[in-house]
């Protein structure tokens, strides 16, 4: 039995997306950030790092970090990773942008335009500047292939979908961003996407 622990986060929603488009059987635990949830005692022996995404299987120690996450399972179900080393390589480098960018950057972004109480205009012109030149970076790419990592759809495109779907947090407008409007538009027609979006039920970040 799988157990998922999560909310409404980007970082979540990748992983219940990844379980969803496996379809794989788990069980959705839901953890109240805003409540702080992730720092009970039961969930910081399962991540000592008192995050969420947390997937916990049976002869597995629990896995924590999204990324760490998207890897495993798509390397244990044998999906949405290729196994050409040219491909698999494009792919983990277009992942490492969802993670190590697209992610960060627009979590700053939010916090300097919405979360902080007060809000310098240089702190928030600096990180809506760094998501802007991510989102240039994508719409290059997106320009001239159907998805992140090329011409099949794979985990990058898994971990970029949550956080392109919270760009309002950097106050962007994909009307802006024709090529990344575009793709947002096919992968959230995937039903896996959609299911997996809505996991946990009921779970909110407002």
């Amino acid at each position: 039995m799988r157990r998922f622990y999560g909310w409404a986060t980007p970082n979540s929603q990748r992983v219940s997306i990844m379980l969803e488009e496996c379809g794989l059987p788990y069980e959705a635990i839901g953890v109240n950030i805003r409540a702080r949830e992730q720092f009970a005692p039961a969930i910081v022996a399962l991540n000592p790092y008192g995050k969420i995404p947390i997937l916990v299987e049976d002869g597995m120690p629990p896995i924590f970090e999204s990324g760490a996450i998207l890897m495993h399972l798509a390397e244990t179900q044998a999906r949405l990773l290729p196994r050409d080393p040219a491909q698999r390589a494009e792919t983990l480098a277009w992942l490492m942008v969802a993670l190590t960018s697209l992610g960060p950057m627009t979590g700053q972004a939010h916090h300097w335009t919405d979360l902080a109480p007060e809000k310098p205009e240089a702190a928030r012109r600096h990180t809506v500047g760094l998501v802007e030149r991510v989102y240039r970076l994508l719409e290059g790419r997106l320009t001239y292939q159907p998805h992140l990592a090329g011409a099949d759809y794979s985990i990058a495109d898994i971990a970029a979908y949550p956080w392109i779907a919270r760009h309002a947090w950097a106050a962007l407008s994909l009307d802006d961003w024709p090529a990344i409007a575009r793709w947002f538009a096919e992968v959230g027609a995937r039903p896996a996407v959609q299911r997996g979006m809505r996991v946990p039920a009921g779970a909110r970040l407002d």
